[in-house]
């Protein structure tokens, strides 16, 4: 049986923080946090300028609003209407018109057709999302052939969600989950996908205090080295559609 409570639970709590989530990335740790992920994305997925992309799970868009500004033509999905409607009125004042905000499921793309995308991304999404299997089946269905998606996963092996995060922050997201590398891949695998590889990056919370930034940045460089990036916080994933 579909986990509907989850998602009215998630819809609830987006809608709440609609005009207050993106603040999270405001700050020089969350600032740092966010770019890490969006230039590893672009690497991993080597998307053109001006290429047609879907941001699956956009929250009221600071991701999507960034690589709006890099020149793609985004597209930003998420479960909550008010985050929607609050980045829509966001573009349409500060006048960005490659940008659109569309609210939808993660696990039902139908107002897409398939090879409607010339790639896709998720950020901190998918770890709350139901049925990831059944998410990632439909942006394999939407990304166009030969092209690549890049979706990213909370690694169950660091320390940071295990330990942490409990203790530092007093708890954890509603409907987390933490998931191996090996079950990434599996996920991007079952879909379809190939020539599938694995980024696992960030050892700094985009909750760290600014003065501590400068050591948390060290200890990615140090962290992010083979062996050791088994413990780092998130898992990036990215697959091509044959």
């Amino acid at each position: 049986m579909e986990k509907n409570y989850v998602k009215d639970d998630l819809k609830k709590k987006y809608d709440k923080e609609a005009e207050i989530y993106d603040k999270d990335y405001s700050t020089l740790a969350g600032n740092y946090f966010m770019w890490r992920k969006i230039k590893t994305a672009l690497f991993l997925g080597s998307f053109k300028k001006g290429s047609r992309i879907l941001e699956v799970g956009c929250a009221n868009g600071p991701y999507t609003f960034e690589l709006g500004k890099l020149g793609f033509e985004m597209t930003g999905l998420d479960l909550s209407p008010e985050c929607i409607k609050y980045a829509n009125e966001k573009a349409k004042k500060i006048g960005i018109n490659n940008i659109k905000f569309i609210e939808g499921d993660a696990e039902n793309l139908a107002m897409f057709s398939d090879n409607a995308f010339d790639g896709v991304v998720s950020f901190s999404c998918l770890r709350y999302v139901p049925n990831p299997q059944k998410a990632v089946n439909e942006i394999f269905r939407v990304v166009k052939k030969h092209n690549a998606v890049v979706l990213d996963f909370p690694n169950k092996r660091s320390p940071w969600f295990n330990y942490l995060n409990p203790w530092l922050m007093g708890g954890g997201h509603i409907h987390d989950h933490h998931y191996s590398t090996r079950e990434a891949n599996s996920f991007l695998q079952k879909a379809g996908f190939r020539e599938i590889r694995v980024k696992r990056i960030l050892f700094t919370p985009k909750s760290i205090n600014p003065g501590l930034l400068r050591v948390m940045k060290g200890i990615d460089i140090i962290g992010e080295a083979p062996i050791l990036n088994q413990f780092a916080a998130i898992i990036m994933c990215t697959g091509k559609k044959p």
